[in-house]
């Protein structure tokens, strides 16, 4: 079997400063009871020093080129498991924290993937802009994706010359927890928001009827599909954006939408 030797290929790049190591290990604050996921243990350096802190180390790789470093932890440490295969298809065990340096180019997919996964907090490494986009707010799809399912704390920022190969971009360490509904409750623009992405398939205008007959249900209030249809009607959305599924919105779009949520 022939293998890429391009270490670019795969969108990867290596965390390699020992100061932003530690940050990023510190980060995660490791206790010897936690069963920790690591997705993309790349050489493993890392790898290793979780694997002396926590009880059960999971890694899941999709570079086969990586599988002697990744067999050099497996002798050295009886408490690792190894996954092969990409993380965005495989099943993710249940676990209390997840760490990853994502490749950049699968922050939305990602994202999508962690809604789904079981955990008390992830501690990732993402490009600067979109956690920056997420700790401000910003009202575009990956943002509100990741705000109305998760909490997010940016802990420090990390320069390009942290990585081998270097990416062009800087980059942050953020942690990442899931929103309590009870959270939700109060910020009812984010509650609908959240709905509609449970619902990405539908139509906006059914979506959006929908959610808000859901977030009604949720405050102990009923509303009608006739009702809920009367109020979207008040919105003045384009037919064209009525029509749209949300993963054919475009970030304009969305704001439009939790602007005009009452």
């Amino acid at each position: 079997m022939e293998f890429n030797n391009d270490i670019n290929y795969l969108d990867q790049h290596f965390l390699v400063d020992n100061k932003a190591i530690n940050l990023f290990i510190d980060a995660a604050n490791l206790k010897i009871t936690d069963k920790v996921v690591e997705i993309g243990p790349g050489k493993c350096e890392i790898s290793q020093i979780i694997a002396r802190k926590v009880e059960h180390l999971t890694c899941i790789e999709i570079d086969r080129n990586l599988e002697h470093f990744i067999s050099v932890l497996t002798d050295k440490y009886d408490n690792v498991e190894v996954i092969y295969g990409n993380a965005l298809n495989v099943f993710i065990p249940k676990c209390n924290k997840i760490i990853s340096a994502i490749p950049y180019s699968i922050t939305e997919p990602f994202i999508e993937k962690l809604i789904r996964c079981e955990f008390d907090e992830t501690i990732l490494i993402v490009g600067r802009k979109f956690a920056d986009n997420v700790i401000e707010k910003k009202l575009n799809k990956l943002s509100l994706l990741t705000n109305s399912f998760f909490n997010v704390e940016k802990i420090c920022d990390l320069t390009p010359d942290s990585f081998d190969p270097q990416p062009r971009v800087m980059s942050s360490i953020i942690k990442v927890k899931h929103k309590k509904l009870e959270e939700l409750v109060t910020n009812h623009k984010m509650f609908i928001i959240r709905e509609m992405f449970f619902r990405r398939d539908r139509k906006l205008k059914n979506n959006l009827m929908e959610s808000l007959i859901t977030y009604e249900k949720t405050m102990e209030r009923k509303l009608t599909k006739k009702e809920s249809k009367a109020i979207i009607e008040k919105f003045n959305l384009s037919k064209e954006t009525l029509n749209k599924q949300m993963e054919n919105l475009t970030n304009e779009e969305f704001e439009l939408i939790y602007n005009i949520l009452e």
